[in-house]
């Protein structure tokens, strides 16, 4: 079964029986499908794959906003991110929290100057950075 193509701000959500949870970010060319007893989600030029047995429930949410400003003091790079992201003009001890798209903190970390964060761990999607009093949005592949 194929989906309509999406509006832009969606994310497709998957919780699995074990509680972990993905969230994607979904393009208008982003397509849902099953087969079988796999659910395929192909979005960003990317396709995962989920055994339907393991999934717990999927549901569409919109991306809420994050308030970005034009003075923004930290900059990151690249984003979207595959395993490491960098960030920009921050100062020394500086906490960095990288939020899910649901608002779970999922990695918390001291950095100094022009630091690299390793994201290879966190799963594909749509997440939201923290520096300070200051918020940014990256897309983890």
């Amino acid at each position: 079964m194929m989906y309509p193509a999406l509006a832009q701000n969606v994310a497709f959500n998957i919780v699995k029986t074990d509680g972990t949870t993905a969230s994607y970010v979904m393009s208008t060319d982003s397509k849902i499908y099953y087969s079988d007893t796999q659910l395929f989600l192909d979005s960003n030029g990317e396709t995962v794959s989920y055994n339907l047995s393991s999934l717990r429930k999927t549901y569409f949410s919109e991306i809420q906003s994050v308030n970005e400003t034009d003075n923004q003091q930290f900059a990151i790079y690249p984003n979207p991110a595959k395993d490491v992201l960098r960030i920009n003009n921050i100062s020394d001890n500086q906490e960095v929290i990288i939020y899910s798209i649901n608002g779970a903190v999922v990695k918390r970390d001291i950095v100094s100057e022009d630091a690299a964060i390793n994201v290879s761990d966190l799963r594909a999607g749509l997440y939201i950075i923290g520096v300070g009093n200051e918020f940014s949005k990256f897309i983890k592949m």
